[in-house]
């Protein structure tokens, strides 16, 4: 590993951008299924920090080969 210096820090990120998942559109009772990804994954880890953002709630249960989660509150 190499120690830079002089390297600029990016802009922070701004809130509220878009999130590759629909949790932002989902009201209650609406699912997504996210296949390949599993509770301990990104998809599921994206949901609950919209969710506390947001004053949302998320549940996610594995099916098949992927995660269904659905918006609960």
């Amino acid at each position: 590993m190499k120690v830079e210096k002089d390297v600029p820090m990016p802009d922070h990120i701004k809130r509220g951008a878009r999130s590759r998942y629909p949790f932002r559109d989902m009201e209650v009772g609406d699912s997504v299924f996210i296949e390949g990804e599993g509770t301990n994954g990104n998809a599921y880890s994206a949901a609950q920090m919209h969710g506390r953002g947001a004053g949302k709630r998320f549940r996610g249960r594995q099916e098949g080969n992927g995660l269904r989660i659905w918006r609960v509150e």
